[in-house]
């Protein structure tokens, strides 16, 4: 049996930090995926602040899955340079943090752009992104999100193979069937590079609902997974979008989000989802 380790992204739960620390406690969960941190994006935080992150952490006895950072979403015309000297000081915080993996994505196109010079662009800045991550030590994982270079199985795939393994993959079988796009070749295609899971889920129209309750494959997903990578340990990353939440908005052209079911809060939102997956779980074989 694989060995499912639980993270989240917190900021879901609540703006403030120490809420969202509290709450993964509630919630047995012991990891989180750093973005959002009382308001802001980790990525904005000065060295004393992210100091004061890390004593948080340590105080609520949570560990650090990966840096969900924003890397990879400008368009491929975009300021690169600065995006470069983002990911510098992300790395930064990722090394004051004890955390060596940065979640990422492939660049929107740029107005006008044929698909053959979109991807030869994205291939190009994400090479350049991989020589920087490595040179300091650091793993990239890509994130398959709307409207990207890497919003498909196949383009994941064609992607990752470009360089044969030094990009991983954290899949997100929600993103696609959020798109409108059949995730369903995705863990065949993208097995050999998967090393974690962000778990949301979507109707076939795009609505988001509570894990299993959609067509993104989750339990199937982990069903593979366990049985591909027996005592291996596996994290999966709680983002369930069953609630907006602040920050929302600036993460990705989420604009037509829509929901089928209602909460009270979005603690409960997340909690009901967080059951909803650690039942998948225990029910695996």
């Amino acid at each position: 049996m694989a060995k499912f380790i639980f993270s989240a992204f917190a900021d879901e739960i609540d703006p403030s930090l120490e809420t969202q620390l509290d709450s993964l406690n509630k919630l047995g969960i012991g990891l989180i995926e750093l973005r959002g941190v009382d308001g802001k994006s980790f990525v904005t935080l000065s060295d004393d602040e992210v100091m004061s992150v890390k004593q948080k952490l340590a105080e609520k006895n949570i560990g650090i899955s990966a840096l969900g950072s924003p890397i990879g979403k400008i368009n491929a015309d975009g300021d690169f340079k600065a995006h470069i000297e983002l990911l510098v000081r992300i790395m930064d915080i990722g090394d004051m943090l004890g955390c060596k993996r940065i979640r990422m994505f492939s660049f929107y196109p740029a107005a006008d752009m044929s698909d053959a010079a979109f991807e030869e662009r994205a291939f190009s800045m994400v090479g350049e992104l991989l020589d920087v991550a490595e040179s300091r030590g650091f793993t990239l994982y890509h994130e398959n999100e709307k409207d990207i270079y890497g919003d498909s199985p196949q383009r994941v795939e064609k992607l990752v193979k470009h360089f044969d393994g030094r990009l991983r993959v954290v899949l997100d079988p929600g993103n696609f069937a959020f798109c409108g796009i059949d995730g369903s070749p995705a863990y065949s295609l993208l097995k050999d590079y998967i090393d974690y899971m962000h778990i949301k889920d979507a109707d076939t129209d795009g609505t988001i609902v509570p894990p299993g309750k959609g067509v993104a494959l989750i339990k199937e997903t982990l069903s593979a997974l366990n049985k591909d990578r027996p005592e291996k340990e596996i994290i999966i990353t709680m983002e369930p979008h069953l609630m907006m939440f602040t920050g929302l908005s600036s993460l990705s052209k989420l604009d037509d989000i829509k929901h089928k079911y209602s909460f009270s809060s979005p603690f409960e939102a997340f909690k009901s989802a967080t059951e909803a997956v650690k039942d998948m779980v225990a029910s695996l074989n």
